[in-house]
């Protein structure tokens, strides 16, 4: 008897209608799985591609000509030479350490630019504090009654002045934000004069609430750096950036550096797949050892598959006959399947066939 071949893919494994399903519910779960692990849903978070989140910011910082790094540690924050690098936090959700807010410290008076953006948390204003500086955040939320973008909760702001940061700026757009208590501070952005802090929560101005113009943004040195306190985080959020003239505000934040560090070390949780890209990236061991498992696998299934093809290429070509027929069968077999051939070529192809049982059998 001879084994034929019905197609060039008879070598696939076939499959009944339940297995397909089953097999496409496990890819659907597979790609939910790694889209699960590989993005977020917190306020702020660099993988959140929601209204609230700041997915988009990597790319503003990446258009402004910056290398962009993603930090989950503050042992990322460069001490010396920093003076090409600007940092961004967003919001801490936890305090920084003794220690941490020491090295950011240091980041900042080594010539770095430190960017934080906050309104009600207090981790905000006690990181302005460990980096020596004046601002701080008020606290209250700021509403003003005359300027806003769709009510008083989103007051619009505008420049102080002339300065790199609010270059090509006519508008910030606020949601639900705070202002900033200058000191010594350079005000580059603030409210209009009819903005009040409401102080007893229930949206309106009264008691001793006033109108007055507020900064929203402020700048300072410290030490050979500088600090930007901006009074509102939400201004970097994926909805808000295309808020008024948010996205240029933001953009002008990070250009003119070689590097942009987005600090999220004390942030909501990074997605379990981009922690552990980033720790790979911050480790070379972690690199070499990755390194090292993809090329043997690599090896292991290119070995396989010389072992394999060759066995497959008979099948799919028809040459897989039954080792007990002989060369007449052989060649009886060749005519039948392939009857424009010529007889050399029948006669080539059996001497193949013959040679190759032979060399199967010796292997047996």
């Amino acid at each position: 008897m001879v084994s034929t071949s019905t197609s060039d893919a008879s070598w696939l494994p076939s499959l009944s209608l339940p297995q397909l399903l089953l097999a496409a519910y496990t890819v659907l779960m597979l790609i939910a799985l790694v889209y699960a692990a590989s993005t977020s849903s917190a306020a702020f978070g660099a993988y959140n591609s929601q209204w609230d989140g700041a997915g988009e910011l990597q790319n503003v910082a990446a258009d402004a000509g910056t290398n962009v790094t993603v930090g989950t540690n503050v042992s990322q924050y460069p001490t010396s030479n920093a003076d090409g690098t600007v940092a961004v936090v967003l919001s801490p959700a936890e305090p920084y350490s003794a220690s941490e807010r020491t090295r950011i410290a240091e980041f900042v008076r080594s010539g770095g630019t430190l960017v934080v953006a906050e309104d009600y948390r207090p981790h905000g204003n006690a990181l302005l504090a460990a980096v020596s500086a004046d601002a701080r955040f008020d606290g209250r939320p700021v509403y003003d009654n005359r300027n806003y973008y769709r009510d008083s909760s989103f007051p619009e702001a505008t420049p102080a002045g002339d300065y790199p940061e609010t270059a090509g700026v006519d508008t910030v757009v606020l949601n639900y934000g705070t202002t900033v208590r200058a000191g010594n501070a350079t005000t580059l952005i603030n409210t209009s004069e009819y903005a009040y802090l409401d102080s007893n929560g229930n949206a309106e101005i009264d008691g001793e609430e006033q109108l007055a113009s507020r900064p929203v943004v402020t700048s300072e040195s410290v030490g050979d750096g500088r600090l930007i306190a901006v009074s509102d985080p939400s201004i970097f959020v994926n909805a808000m950036l295309e808020r008024g003239d948010n996205r240029r505000f933001v953009r002008n934040l990070v250009a003119d550096h070689d590097a942009a560090l987005l600090d999220y070390s004390h942030a909501s949780s990074v997605p379990p797949l981009a922690a552990a890209v980033l720790a790979v990236q911050r480790s070379d061991a972690l690199l070499l050892l990755c390194g090292v498992v993809l090329v043997g696998a690599l090896l292991a299934y290119d070995r396989r598959l010389d072992e394999r093809l060759p066995e497959r290429l008979r099948e799919s070509r028809g040459y897989n006959t039954d080792p007990h027929l002989s060369r007449d069968g052989v060649e009886q077999y060749l005519r039948a399947r392939h009857p424009d051939w010529e007889a050399a070529q029948i006669k080539q192809v059996t001497e193949a066939v013959i040679k190759q049982r032979a060399e199967r059998q010796r292997n047996d």
